[in-house]
């Protein structure tokens, strides 16, 4: 059979398009022959084959190629890609020797192909149906380099699996001892085969990690046995002289790269075994980059006419990223740096006697400085591509690179020790600025990086030093940085350097950093060269994407009065830019253009908002399919329409509203699907934040096209974003009672209320997604909200549809939103009429019978009340919760005391003390009392009166200063974020923070105008649920007494000091 397939594979390579098509099938028709895997597994195998047919790099067809598809496809049912038939048992039996002995084959190809179908068959065969594979590895690990570097890359597969504690076992006692070996074996193994040795063993500390809660014990005994072997061979390996290392063989980088990455993990889960030896491996890490810095030099940053090419892999290429860099290395380092530099054995090895910074920091700070300079790289790339100056250069985005982790490293350093790095940042800087200046006189066309690069950083960490700068002026001391000396002699001669256009426009960026510690004239004075800058048409790109940056900087820090002399030739500079440029840069000039205007906001107005608003939808309509852009334009709508000026907003509807009406309602294709919901986006920029009523344009024409849509669209993104802009308008103002479009009636006499009302029972029909509808209850609870009477006509038929849906909903964030509009109603002072209405009609049940409408909403309400999430939902569920609670304990309506919902949870010896996943859930379902609703609603209060910020008793201490015990005190690491001398640390402030916010921030519906002025968010629900059980407790009213007798002693607690404190 051998012969034929090699028959078919050579028939692959022929020029005759037939010839190759017949072979093509017939190769189709071996996966259905059982023998056909093991063919395949012995052409690989054969020496006498030639190569192109064992494993060939390009096309579909070879044997190795065909075997990688052959395993994917047929081994097992587990696979993704499974396809009858199956391997039979037996002809896998045969196979799996086959391939191993591949591992050894002498052709590299041959032993990756072989490593690639080995690695799928252990992932689903080891160890059950593989039981030897772990062992037979091992026993390669011993053999030729042949054999060692065919294994590896198995083991590197193979240890990315899930392996389970038993699983876990062999590879540590085994798999480990045998690959440290090849770590220390240099004469015989390449770099590259030595570094993966060194990744395999920071993937299973990850695995062991990922157990570490589980079996404490067992971890600990292994990393007890395993790091100081390893730690050992990495402090052996680190201390060789770096320079020479990478003379010799330029892959020895990539060692050092896996080390420093395997510290980096160590501190992130194995603490203990790291800290001990940072006195070693900080100076370790310094010293390895120091030495490397002259081939830095030649090989990245000169432009001199010696300068180097980077050396080429030369081995196992395609085992590690085949491209090593010295870049790679220094971004590990400063990875693992910059949280070793905080840990509690940091000060010893940084701070000298007198508290000032050693030369350790020092070394630090000088590493960064040297590796953060701009190579040659970035110069031909950001020359060519603007926007990759943008991003590698923005501080927003944090693109990580060596700027980025390095610039990290040195703000972590001044977050523990601000005044001794600044000392040395001092120093350093005017030592750059004199190299810098001896340099350029010597002719060396390099002179500018350094002082760029020191520019730079002084830059990423301006917030830092002018908060330092602004505690020494209060404090009477001197200014611990002299920024004035480099606004007094070194920038102002570097916004002309235009031979050096990268030093030229960090000069701009620099000045704006600092704009607030400038005098206004002399602000004044940097915001006009950058605008001149900018107006200059003999400038180069990245200069002039340097004075948008500078531009949208001094936004940020200078005050209207500067920016107003300037803005409106900004403007009009900016504008006639965005038809031309794309992505990073777009964003850039969009955000500076938004700055500008949000800044001077008597800048724009009726009518200069025109062209504006003209030219920023012109780019919305060109990048529909960029959600950056499109995110950038809403907020800028937004930031119009907020304006101060009230002609903006209705201008800028008259021109936007009717082309986004167009834009919504026009028929899509799949190039166009996602046009018709980003237009809804765009609307909802324009209602979002503002009060008062609306536009009739916006809701004559966009509202009617929304609601056209929505009639039809079976999108669900379309459906989600146009229920915010109905619930906009429906929350945003009094628009429902004021604004004809909404009471005017069409063709069948419906006004828009009866219009929404349709759509609600569409989106409430049984048959449509619960997730696509999680926002019908909160958009008919604003509707109740702002509606008012002109909701009467629908509301029982609405209610109805509510109640019918709560009856078949599944989904408890569903459910919660269902129940919502009701309690709102429950609130007010429609709860009589509420519960008259509910209890009015009757909705059959799934499994048969019927029960009222109170009772559905009730049980729904109670079960999933605790569950209720934004602030201004459970202020809605506390309010109607309260007000049912009075009334039923009160005797106002007994209606309310025959109503039986769920209780508490019954604990019993399934699940005692267990954690009940969703499988055994599933099996022995969770069985809860069954209490009357007052008792329940009862309950829900004093959960919820301890949670609201103005709850009696929320502002006791809590004593949270106890003794950890995890069973494991080997586990107690090193605090990792302890503060320095001053005894507050920063889960110190986390933990104010959360006191005083009470937890609730990160709220959309905190920062809703519209919500905040409504009575509703006026009460102090803490005082409020506090008063109501006072009342009910010293009024004895109804059974009292008797529902505190079923209260859990944890309640019971909570009301005594609900009626105690003062």
């Amino acid at each position: 059979m051998e012969s034929q397939v090699l028959a078919c594979l050579q028939a692959t390579l022929s020029s005759e398009e037939s010839t190759r098509k017949h072979a093509e099938e017939q190769l189709k028709q071996l996966f259905l022959v059982p023998e056909g895997g093991l063919s395949l597994a012995r052409i690989l195998l054969a020496q006498e084959v030639d190569l192109s047919q064992r494993q060939i790099t390009f096309g579909p067809y070879s044997a190795g190629v065909l075997l990688q598809q052959y395993v994917n496809q047929h081994w097992t049912p587990a696979s993704a890609g499974f396809q009858h038939p199956i391997t039979p048992i037996e002809v896998k039996g045969q196979i799996r020797p086959l391939i191993f002995n591949g591992l050894s084959d002498p052709q590299r190809k041959i032993r990756l192909s072989a490593a690639f179908a080995l690695s799928t068959i252990a992932k689903y065969d080891w160890p059950e149906d593989y039981p030897d594979l772990l062992s037979n590895l091992v026993s390669l690990l011993g053999g030729p380099p042949n054999s060692v570097h065919g294994a590896m890359r198995v083991i590197s597969d193979f240890v990315r699996n899930d392996l389970s504690e038993d699983q876990l076992l062999p590879v540590v006692q085994d798999l480990l001892p045998a690959v440290l070996n090849i770590l220390g074996d240099p004469e015989r193994h390449s770099a590259t085969t030595r570094a993966q040795t060194v990744s395999v063993f920071r993937q299973t500390m990850r695995m062991l990690e990922t157990v570490k809660d589980e079996h404490s014990s067992s971890v600990k005994s292994a990393m007890d046995s395993l790091s100081p072997v390893w730690l050992n061979a990495f402090t052996q390996l680190l201390s060789l002289d770096a320079a020479e290392e990478v003379r010799k063989n330029w892959e020895e980088l990539s060692i050092r790269i896996e080390i420093f990455r395997t510290f980096s993990l160590y501190h992130n889960a194995f603490p203990k075994y790291l800290h001990p030896h940072l006195q070693t491996y900080i100076p370790l890490s310094i010293q390895n980059l120091k030495s490397l810095l002259p081939s830095f030099h030649t090989f990245y940053l000169s432009n001199a006419e010696d300068s180097h090419e980077l050396p080429s892999p030369t081995s196992d290429v395609g085992m590690l990223d085949p491209k090593i860099d010295i870049t790679d290395l220094a971004c590990a380092i400063f990875d693992f740096l910059t949280p070793a530099v905080r840990t509690k054995t940091a000060p010893s090895i940084l701070i000298d006697g007198q508290g000032h910074g050693n030369e350790v920091m020092q070394g630090i700070v000088d590493v960064v400085l040297d590796y953060t300079q701009i190579t040659r790289e970035n110069e031909e790339e950001w020359m060519e591509d603007p926007n990759a100056f943008v991003i590698d250069e923005d501080d927003e985005t944090e693109q990580y690179g060596i700027r980025t982790s390095g610039y990290d490293l040195i703000g972590s350093m001044m977050d523990k020790w601000s005044h001794p790095v600044t000392s040395i940042l001092q120093s350093r800087v005017q030592q750059k600025v004199q190299e810098s200046a001896g340099a350029r006189s010597s002719g060396n066309p390099d002179w500018w990086k350094p002082l760029e690069s020191a520019l730079s950083l002084i830059g990423g960490v301006s917030d830092d030093l002018r908060e330092i700068l602004e505690d020494d002026e209060a404090a009477g001391k001197a200014q611990s940085f002299n920024v004035q000396f480099l606004f007094d002699e070194v920038v102002p001669g570097l916004l002309s350097q235009s031979e050096t256009p990268f030093l030229q426009g960090r000069a701009f960026v620099f000045a704006s950093q600092f704009a607030s510690l400038l005098s206004d004239a002399l602000a004044g004075q940097y915001l006009g060269a950058a605008v001149h800058v900018l107006d200059s048409r003999d400038v180069s790109v990245p200069v002039k994407i340097s004075a948008v940056k500078t531009i949208k900087n001094f936004c940020r820090h200078v005050s209207p009065e500067i920016m107003q002399p300037q803005s409106r030739q900004i403007l009009s500079l900016l504008l006639p830019l965005l038809p031309e440029i794309t992505n990073e840069t777009l964003y850039l000039v969009l955000e500076t253009i938004r700055a500008v205007f949000a800044l001077d906001t008597n800048l724009i107005n009726g009518d200069s908002v025109i062209e504006l608003a003209s030219r920023i939808y012109d780019v919305w309509v060109k990048f529909t399919d960029d959600p950056v852009t499109t995110a950038i334009i809403e907020e800028t709508f937004e930031s119009l329409a907020s304006l101060p000026d009230p002609s903006v907003a209705p201008a800028l509807v008259r021109l936007i509203g009717p082309k986004l009406a167009e834009a919504i309602s026009t028929p899509v294709d799949d190039d166009t699907v996602h046009i018709p919901g980003e237009a809804v986006q765009l609307a909802n920029s324009l209602i979002r934040t503002r009060g008062g009523p609306l536009e009739p344009e916006l809701i004559g024409s966009v509202t009617v096209a929304v609601m056209g849509v929505l009639r039809t669209t079976d999108d669900m993104d379309v459906i989600q974003v146009s229920s915010l802009k109905i619930d906009g308008i429906s929350s945003g103002s009094d628009s429902l009672t004021v604004h004809p479009p909404i009471r005017r009636h069409d063709s069948e006499g419906n006004n828009g209320i009866h219009s929404i009302f349709h759509l609600l029972s569409r989106f409430l029909a049984p048959t449509f997604s619960e997730s696509g509808g999680i926002f019908v209850g909160e958009l008919i609870m604003h509707l109740f909200r702002k509606a008012g009477s002109v909701m009467a006509p629908v509301l029982p038929d609405l209610s109805r549809a509510v109640v019918g849906r709560l009856v078949t909903a599944q989904l408890p964030s569903f459910i919660q939103t269902l129940v919502l509009p009701f309690a709102y109603l429950f609130g007010t002072e429609y709860t009589t009429s509420t519960i008259d209405l509910l209890s009015s009609f009757s909705v059959p049940l799934p499994g048969g019978g019927e029960e009222s409408g109170l009772e559905i909403v009730l049980a729904a309400w109670c079960e999933h009340s605790d569950t209720i999430t934004g602030s201004w939902n459970i202020r809605v569920s506390d309010l109607g919760l309260s007000k049912l609670f009075a009334m039923s304990s009160s005797a106002q309506d007994q209606r309310l005391n025959g109503m039986v919902v769920r209780g508490d949870l019954v604990i019993d010896e399934r699940n005692r003390d267990t954690i009940m996943t969703r499988s055994r859930t599933r099996n022995n379902p969770n069985q809860y009392t069954q209490i009357p609703f007052p008792l329940k609603a009862f309950k829900l209060i004093l959960k919820d009166v301890q949670s609201e910020p103005g709850a009696k008793g929320k502002g006791k201490k809590v004593d949270y200063d106890i003794e950890e015990d995890d069973g494991d005190e080997d586990w107690d690491d090193d605090d990792l974020l302890a503060g320095g001398g001053d005894g507050v640390g920063e889960f110190d402030y986390l933990s104010s923070w959360l006191d005083d916010k009470g937890g609730n921030e990160n709220d959309a519906q905190d920062d809703d105008e519209d919500l905040k002025s409504d009575p509703l968010a006026q009460i102090d629900m803490g005082q409020h649920l506090t008063d109501i059980l006072r009342q009910a407790y010293m009024n004895e009213s109804g059974n009292i007494h008797q529902m505190i007798d079923n209260l859990t002693e944890v309640e019971k607690k909570t009301l005594r000091e609900v009626l105690t404190l003062a």
